[in-house]
């Protein structure tokens, strides 16, 4: 670095490494306030881009780099100037290929990355100064890069760059305990790739700590600390190792977005079943309970009930995850996290009460002949994983649609009973679509009808797929029975849940109160990881199906707080406010477009 260099650094404002320092001093062993977004440069990505500018300002970049290292007079500052004067948005870096820096020697890229990212002022050049030392930094320089990784703009290539110097599991675990979620969660799939054993042991007793991990990073830490074998071969274990990996197991079989399956990590049948032996050895916290009644219900009507089990063995898994549920040891458990101030927390308790309480659908029921047997199971996750309800349709104990379908899961009661019902004129029905789209991905279809005393599921399709699932024969009167016990089966909702579902009832009894805004009801919907408030979508100034050419529509979200007064009085309440008040005054707009909102007079909210 040259004079004119010394003179920049001093000159300029603090170096993102220096504020990441001050941020972690007050709190050493903490995350910084935050999560270390209170950055003293706001401005490093324009508001809009055109969308050719990544490859353009790609190109730009990998020219100011050769434009300095070609330059005799080189000079770091002003190549940080340089690419800070770029204006090209951060993810341009994503799109970097090793070939692309390929022609730079390795002591000038790694003498100019140490600068930039201790020098650094803004965001865009010091992540440059990351991909430089990716590959070249050594144990030395590890100090500088876990403290940028603090920030959440730098954590993510910070942890590339860790993960190519030797003997850095330390420098992973520090940031791993201090880092942004996004970061956190790359620290621990770093240490799962190096699998060094110090790294092994803290992921068996912390690598859940912090957040769940769900489906293929649930699996790849399950592999990387071998957990099947480490449930199957101890005679005991510890608390932090059965909670990591109760967790774990409950990520596994209960993922979020678009899942892995547990048959994807191939010893899901001994790490559940040697998990339900441990489970009684840990301190009880909600956290094992949640897995304990999540993975009985996997068991029953999921996914983890179609796994490889050697005979005899998932009857004796869930028979002991029985066991464990039903203990009197949870009940104290239960009864003071009912009064946390944390509500998920208290809602998760509710939700772990009403599994253990309701009773599994009888399917065991025999039809006349051949006839195969049908339960319909509503399935409730746990809240904290922010997925809907789904309906579970088990044939001969089996659950079909995650048997012939893995893009999706199975829809929400209100969408789904109502249609199963059979009459003697065949009609299709769609039973799950794909996370994307039915048109990106596909969706599982079978058509139904009734035939004498039978009703026939038959000529089963995906649009993007095979399907292949044989025709099913059910008695027509025990089908029917089946059906209407799925309907009156309300013991799985949560408060705000009933509320909804009465409100929307009343609603579609008696559209007036809508109707007199113009208005017509989409739907009234509780979600199960925001317990206390229910949502009321509606069109306006009618269904779009309705409009006569060009008319405009609009669709409005009104999220209403829910109380603890009783559910007929709140539904009465409600009702009486849509009388009297335009529910427009208190929603958003959240469906149509610019142009109608402008036609309609409403601020268009994107």
């Amino acid at each position: 670095m040259n004079v004119a260099d010394e003179r920049w650094a001093l000159d300029h404002r603090p170096s993102l490494f220096d504020h990441a320092s001050r941020l972690h001093v007050p709190t050493p062993d903490l995350p910084p306030p935050d999560s270390g977004c209170l950055c003293p440069d706001g401005d490093d990505e324009p508001d809009e881009w055109r969308p050719a500018s990544t490859s353009f300002s790609l190109k730009n970049l990998l020219t100011a780099l050769e434009a300095f290292c070609t330059n005799p007079d080189r000079s770091l500052a002003a190549l940080h100037d340089g690419i800070r004067n770029l204006r090209a948005p951060l993810w341009v870096l994503d799109h970097l290929k090793p070939d692309d820096l390929s022609w730079l020697s390795h002591d000038l890229a790694r003498e100019t990355g140490t600068w930039l990212t201790r020098h650094g002022t803004h965001h865009l050049p010091t992540r440059v100064g990351l991909h430089l030392l990716a590959g070249r930094a050594t144990p030395q320089d590890a100090e500088l890069i876990r403290t940028l990784g603090l920030l959440p703009c730098l954590g993510p290539t910070a942890v590339n760059v860790l993960e190519t110097i030797p003997r850095v599991t330390a420098d992973l675990i520090w940031l791993a305990d201090r880092a942004s979620p996004l970061t956190h969660t790359r620290a621990i799939a770093a240490m799962c790739r190096i699998g060094d054993p110090i790294a092994t042991d803290w992921l068996l007793r912390h690598a859940t700590d912090r957040h769940d991990p769900t489906g293929s990073d649930a699996i790849q830490i399950a592999e990387a600390v071998s957990l099947a074998d480490v449930l199957k071969l101890a005679a005991a274990l510890d608390s932090e190792t059965i909670l990591t990996a109760a967790r774990l197991l409950q990520g596994l079989c209960s993922p979020d977005g678009y899942p892995a399956r547990p048959d994807e990590y191939p010893d899901a049948c001994q790490a559940i079943s040697a998990f339900s032996v441990h489970a009684a050895e840990a301190r009880p916290e909600l956290d094992l309970l949640a897995a304990l009644v999540t993975l009985a219900e996997e068991l029953r009507s999921g996914p983890a009930a179609l796994l490889p089990w050697p005979a005899g063995e998932p009857a004796a898994t869930l028979a002991q995850l029985d066991h464990e549920i039903a203990s009197p040891r949870w009940a104290p458990v239960l009864s003071e996290v009912r009064r946390s101030t944390d509500r998920m927390t208290r809602w998760r308790a509710g939700w772990a009460s009403r599994a253990i309480a309701r009773p599994f659908p009888d399917s065991a029921w025999q039809g006349e002949g051949a006839h195969d047997r049908l339960a319909i199971r509503v399935a409730v996750l746990d809240p904290v994983r922010s997925a809907p309800v789904e309906t579970r349709l088990l044939v001969n104990d089996r659950p079909v649609i995650a048997d012939a379908f893995r893009k999706g899961r199975p829809y929400q009661p209100e969408d789904l009973i109502s249609t199963l019902e059979a009459t003697d004129r065949p009609h299709e029905v769609r039973l799950a679509e794909a996370y994307c789209t039915e048109g990106c991905c596909g969706a599982l279809y079978v058509t139904i009808v009734r035939d004498g005393d039978t009703v026939v599921w038959r000529d089963w399709r995906d649009p993007d797929g095979t399907v292949t699932l044989p025709p099913f024969h059910f008695q027509a009167e025990q089908y029917a029975a089946a059906i209407a016990q799925a309907g009156r089966d309300h013991g799985w909702e949560w408060p705000a849940r009933s509320l909804a579902r009465e409100f929307d009832r009343r609603l579609r009894d008696d559209p007036e109160p809508l109707a007199a805004w113009q208005c017509d009801l989409v739907r009234v919907s509780a979600h199960n990881e925001e317990q206390d408030r229910i949502r009321l979508f509606f069109w306006y100034p009618r269904h779009p199906s309705s409009r006569d050419g060009d008319d405009p529509w609009l669709q409005f979200e009104w999220v209403i707080p829910i109380d603890d007064t009783d559910l007929d009085a709140q539904v009465a309440h409600l009702t009486d406010r849509l009388r009297r008040t335009d529910p427009k005054t208190h929603a958003r707009v959240v469906g149509g477009s610019r142009e109608y909102a402008e036609r309609l007079g409403f601020p268009w909210p994107y």
